[in-house]
């Protein structure tokens, strides 16, 4: 008779664990979803179990579901829109990337009411019910400054102040602006580097050189990697970690998975701006740990 009453209590025990976790998984599939818009290149580039993976986290920091839209490259405004309401009527936010910006424009007076996010360029002003929210550049520069002065000093196997003889290339996109330069070179004063710096563009191909301490490719490689250099680099992109060379040590991310969060609090506000770029240090690249917490804490 005990026994049976203690089986009993157990099948009553995991009964109650099942109808809890049912419940709790009804009421995240019943809760408006986050949809994020993007494209089949997008997914390759960022790697289909990374983007499994992310989208995992931020349902469980939503606690909502998280749906992924996928659009041709070269589709029209109308067609954007429709694919967008053909997954849901009543989505909580819609997080276009700018490529899509006149079809998150057109899904706005569409569907008046729900919050719509553009990220990237923020050159035109917003129309109603759209916010535009950009990469904040500066603090991005400032922050990988002090890491390539970190990864320099590593490189340098010591802890003391850097010698003068000692370089930082970064690899531009597009040439840096003094502003934007200046941002760069006190991230890397801040951390003790009193180097000097080389600044390559796509019409000034990279070349090496035998005092590099560290590299920052502003996503142009200007045949940097393919010439198997052994120097710490810090890569601002979108690709998959697992899919960048072993020098790449550091990576900044800001595409639209990796900033949803923030996006989503500042689309539900109505309020435009801009966020800094998510780091990502890939796993085994730097085995040191006291390394990667001194530069985490560069990034906070």
């Amino acid at each position: 008779m005990v026994k049976l009453r203690k089986s009993l209590k157990k099948i009553l025990m995991v009964a109650v664990v099942i109808f809890g976790f049912l419940c709790i998984e009804a009421v995240f599939y019943n809760r408006q979803p986050v949809l994020i818009v993007s494209d089949h290149m997008f997914n390759l580039i960022y790697g289909k179990q990374r983007l499994f993976i992310k989208r995992l986290e931020t349902q469980a920091q939503l606690f909502r579901p998280v749906k992924q839209v996928i659009i041709g490259e070269n589709t029209g405004a109308d067609l954007v829109s429709l694919a967008v309401q053909a997954v849901t009527k009543a989505p909580y936010c819609v997080i276009f990337p700018y490529r899509y910006n006149e079809g998150a424009i057109y899904y706005a007076k569409e569907m008046p009411g729900i919050p719509v996010a553009v990220l990237g360029r923020a050159d035109q002003k917003a129309p109603d019910g759209v916010i535009f929210i950009t990469t904040d550049v500066e603090t991005d520069l400032y922050r990988a400054g002090k890491c390539a002065a970190i990864l320099a000093r590593s490189a340098a196997d010591t802890t003391n102040v850097i010698e003068e003889k000692d370089l930082i290339t970064v690899l531009q996109r597009r040439t840096l602006t003094s502003e934007q330069q200046q941002w760069f070179l006190q991230g890397t004063r801040d951390e003790g580097f009193t180097g000097t710096f080389n600044y390559f563009t796509i019409n000034n191909p990279y070349r090496p050189h035998e005092k590099n301490a560290a590299v920052v490719m502003l996503g142009n490689e200007n045949g940097f990697l393919e010439q198997n250099e052994t120097v710490p680099v810090i890569l601002f992109s979108w690709m998959d970690p697992g899919s960048t060379s072993s020098w790449v040590k550091v990576i900044f991310d800001d595409s639209p998975w990796s900033l949803a969060i923030p996006a989503i609090e500042l689309a539900r506000k109505g309020e435009g701006g801009t966020l800094p770029s998510q780091l990502c240090l890939p796993d085994g690249r730097i085995a040191l740990r006291d390394l990667r917490r001194q530069i985490k804490e560069a990034v906070e």
